[in-house]
C-alpha cells in the first residue's frame, strides 16, 4: 500500500493529523510493502510498545485490533513496534530513531523522510534495547487529554450499601 492511501486512511480514522499518526502510517506502508500485502485488514500481528496515536494507523491500515487479537501493547512508552506475518514467521521490529520530539512542521517532514532515518529496522527476534519514549502529540493532547485514573477503594461495608444488601 502507498504511503499516501495509508496516511489517507489513517486520518480518516483518528480524526486529525498528528507525528505519531505519522510514525504509524510510515510503519504500516512499510510493513505492506515488506510482506508483500496489496490491501488491510491482513493477519500481520502487531506488537506496539506504548499508547499512542500511531496505533490507530495500525488498526485502519492493517486491521489489527485488540478486539481481533492481532494487536498488543505494552506500556513501555518507547515508540517501537514489532510485526509479525504469521504466514511467513517473518518478523520486522521498528524503533523509532531518538531525535525527534514535537514541534511545528514535524508531521510534514516524517512523511516525506527516508524510512531509515525514521526508524532502525531489525528483522528477527532481536530487539534494540533503546528506543526514544513515546512522542504524544501537543495537538491530540489538547483534544483528547489522557486523565489519570486513580481507583478508588470502598470499604467492604461500603461496597454494596451499608447494610449489605444487594439488590441489584
Amino acid at each position: 500500500m502507498e504511503l499516501e492511501k495509508a496516511w489517507a486512511r489513517a486520518v480518516e480514522f483518528h480524526g486529525c493529523a498528528c507525528p505519531a499518526l505519522a510514525i504509524g502510517a510510515r510503519a504500516t506502508a512499510y510493513i505492506m510493502e515488506q510482506f508483500g500485502l496489496e490491501e488491510g485488514p491482513c493477519d500481520v500481528v502487531c506488537t506496539a510498545e506504548s499508547f499512542s496515536c500511531a496505533i490507530d494507523a495500525i488498526q485502519s491500515v492493517l486491521g489489527c485490533t485488540i478486539g481481533n487479537g492481532k494487536l498488543r501493547v505494552q506500556s513501555r512508552r518507547r515508540m517501537a513496534f514489532r510485526f509479525c506475518d504469521p504466514r511467513t514467521d517473518r518478523s520486522i521490529h521498528l524503533a523509532l530513531r531518538p531525535w525527534l520530539r514535537d514541534r511545528p512542521g514535524l508531521t510534514e517532514k516524517l512523511l516525506a523522510m527516508p524510512l531509515e532515518k525514521l526508524f532502525q529496522v531489525t528483522e528477527g527476534n532481536e530487539v534494540p534495547e533503546k528506543a526514544p519514549n513515546c512522542i504524544l502529540s501537543s495537538a491530540c493532547m489538547v483534544r483528547n487529554p489522557r486523565p489519570v485514573v486513580t481507583p478508588t477503594v470502598l470499604p467492604p461495608d461500603d461496597l454494596y450499601g451499608s447494610d449489605g444488601d444487594r439488590d441489584w
